[in-house]
């Protein structure tokens, strides 16, 4: 008996062990999940401003890759640049996606903190998939320029594209001159300073060919890679300076026309709004048409021409009429049938079209002028004002439409807001 008692204690004892032991492992095992999940929790919430960084700099090289591939595309032919520039295309794509999601983190702060990790995870992978294919195909043309064959042709045709873009520089200066005295200031100043930092882009691209043409003399044609990539990154920037003149230009008058061809179909709707204000299905919507219609009349009287009125801006009027043109057939249709809401969306909306267009591409004109010195937020905002102008230039419903157009001069505006927020 006292074997076998022995025995049962024995067993009791191991049994006591095994069991503490488990018990020990549990709570180890449970103190590490819980520490694995405080660790994520914290990676989710200091994950979803990470992305910002690197989307901001796949952005800078996006940007670097297009100047690259129209230099590569006149000194190489466009078959030679044909994988270059497919790749550029693609990561135009993908960038487009990823300011989407970065979108999304800055719209819903409160959102799942898994659900944005998972939106900061793929722009942070979006960002340097585009960073890493740009850069190998911006390595692959920086060697190609490297080879001695091509040098003194390279020289050659910066040099031809300096003396074409000081021509490019005197024409923008004297087309500014002109503008000035037609439209209005702020409708310029995006684009004002153009001229004198083109002007600035230019010497310092003169002094890189000097020293270029020097070494080619001496003949060390090794150490001509870098100027010539200086000088062909300063003549870049000094064309899109000047081109952006010239865009603005050709915008302003878009606005002019589509100013002109809105206050005739301002002056149409009117018309057709007298018979709904005199011949009302009730009072209430008599009252709506005619108030509405006398809004619309006083933003006509104000764009009527005159002599005294000094430099013009066809974009605010764009607006001005939009919107008074937008509350006119508001009150109209609802006294008419939908078709003839439609109809009048279709009225309003080529001006908001124009409109959004003008205001992205004047904000766009100005981060492309500054670079490095505006942050993502400002190009998130832009590039949400770009997708919201493509969804209304899509849309078939014209109320539609115009919805997106009137979102897209909203994101437009508050990108300009946010780049010049730290001058």
């Amino acid at each position: 008996m006292r074997s076998v008692d022995a025995v049962l204690t024995i067993a009791g004892i191991v049994v006591g062990v095994l069991v503490a032991g488990f018990l020990v492992l549990t709570g180890v095992g449970v103190t590490l999940l819980a520490l694995r999940a405080r660790r994520g929790d914290r990676a989710v919430a200091s994950g979803t401003a990470a992305p910002g960084g690197e989307l901001l700099r796949a952005d800078e090289a996006l940007r670097d890759a297009d100047d690259e591939l129209a230099f590569a595309s006149a000194q190489f032919g466009e078959e030679a640049t044909a994988e270059f520039r497919a790749a550029v295309d693609v990561a135009h794509r993908e960038l487009r996606r990823a300011f989407e999601l970065q979108q999304r983190i800055s719209d819903h702060p409160a959102a799942d903190p898994r659900r944005r990790r998972d939106w900061s995870r793929d722009v942070a992978a979006i960002s340097r998939r585009v960073a890493a294919s740009l850069e190998q195909e911006g390595r692959r043309f920086a060697e190609r320029r490297g080879e001695e064959a091509a040098a003194g042709d390279a020289v050659a045709a910066l040099r031809s594209e300096l003396e074409r873009l000081r021509s490019a520089r005197d024409a923008a200066a004297e087309a500014l001159s002109g503008l000035g005295a037609i439209y209005a200031s702020g409708l310029l100043s995006p684009v004002a300073g153009n001229p004198e930092e083109a002007e600035r882009l230019l010497g310092r691209a003169s002094e890189r060919l000097d020293a270029a043409e020097a070494e080619l003399a001496a003949k060390r044609v090794t150490a001509v890679g870098g100027a010539l990539g200086e000088a062909r990154d300063e003549l870049s920037r000094a064309g899109a300076l000047l081109q952006a003149v010239g865009r603005r230009r050709d915008e302003l008058a878009a606005a002019d026309e589509a100013l002109a061809a809105l206050q005739g179909q301002a002056g149409q709707a009117l018309e057709e709004a007298r018979t709904v204000r005199d011949a009302p299905p009730d009072p209430d919507s008599g009252d709506a048409v005619g108030s509405a219609m006398a809004q619309l009349g006083a933003v006509l009287d104000r764009l009527r021409p005159d002599p005294g009125d000094g430099p013009r801006d066809p974009v605010a009027g764009l607006d001005a009429l939009v919107a008074a043109s937008e509350a006119l057939d508001t009150a109209v249709a609802a006294a008419r049938n939908q078709q003839r809401r439609l109809d009048g969306a279709r009225g309003a909306l080529e001006g908001a079209l124009v409109s959004a267009r003008t205001q992205i591409a004047a904000v766009r004109d100005y981060i492309g002028a500054r670079r490095g010195s505006v942050g993502v937020d400002a190009r998130t905002r832009l590039a949400e004002a770009e997708r919201q102008l493509e969804l209304a230039e899509r849309e078939a419903d014209p109320v539609e439409a115009l919805d997106a157009a009137r979102r897209a001069q909203t994101h437009a505006r508050d990108a300009d807001a946010l780049a010049r927020y730290r001058e």
